[in-house]
């Protein structure tokens, strides 16, 4: 029984240890800014252009890996089991879209039609946008221990109810405006902590790599 307490937490760390680049936050960030100012200039674009970015963001970031980060820390190749399971990630979708349409439904019924949909708009839709982007930098948290993850998801959660009960954005422009907060701040984030992984992990000399499969 210690023996797999052991191994859970030696891939606990491997898997922060992941995390210390920087360039999660840097993608993180970069597709914040590029969602949050199609939101905030209230293009029809937003959803074409993000699935774009997501796709070729993994090829992409595989690639910076290998050229600055496996250098210089070596490569590590994780069990199948903790592999993104993409089922997962299109049923949390739908799953919230369900949720948005059905409560869209209630606060009709509770408030009228036209004073529950501004309601439903203008908080409702940027607090839940909010809460659901908070799910993954909480779930980092949680089981790899990245403890900034909890940062970012406060600053999901609160923002996404500050901006519009302070009035200062609603509805489309309050998400917008939520992406781009938390996206400059997850890129700036990134930047510095990737300067500083530069900088204490020097490449290492040809043939002294650590790979390990």
């Amino acid at each position: 029984m210690s023996q797999k307490i052991d191994l859970k937490e030696i891939e606990r760390r491997v898997q922060q240890s992941v995390f210390q680049d920087g360039l999660m936050e840097i993608f993180m960030g970069g597709f914040l800014l590029v969602v949050g100012v199609l939101l905030a200039s209230g293009s029809r674009l937003v959803l074409l252009i993000s699935l774009l970015v997501i796709f070729l963001g993994n090829p992409l970031l595989e690639r910076l890996k290998k050229r600055y980060i496996y250098p210089r820390i070596g490569y590590v190749k994780l069990r199948p089991e903790k592999e993104a399971d993409p089922k997962g990630i299109a049923m949390a979708g739908i799953v919230f879209v369900v949720v948005l349409l059905g409560s869209m439904g209630l606060f009709h019924l509770a408030m009228g039609e036209e004073r529950g949909w501004a309601f439903w708009f203008n908080y409702f839709l940027p607090a839940s946008t909010g809460f659901m982007l908070a799910i993954g930098p909480f779930w980092l948290g949680e089981t790899y221990g990245v403890k900034r993850g909890y940062v970012f998801a406060v600053l999901f959660l609160l923002s996404g109810i500050a901006i519009p009960v302070l009035g200062i954005a609603s509805g489309y422009e309050a998400v917008g405006l939520e992406c781009l907060l938390v996206g400059v701040i997850s890129l700036i984030s990134g930047v510095v902590m990737f300067t500083r992984f530069l900088r204490k992990y020097p490449v290492l000399a040809e043939g002294t790599s650590d790979v390990n499969d």
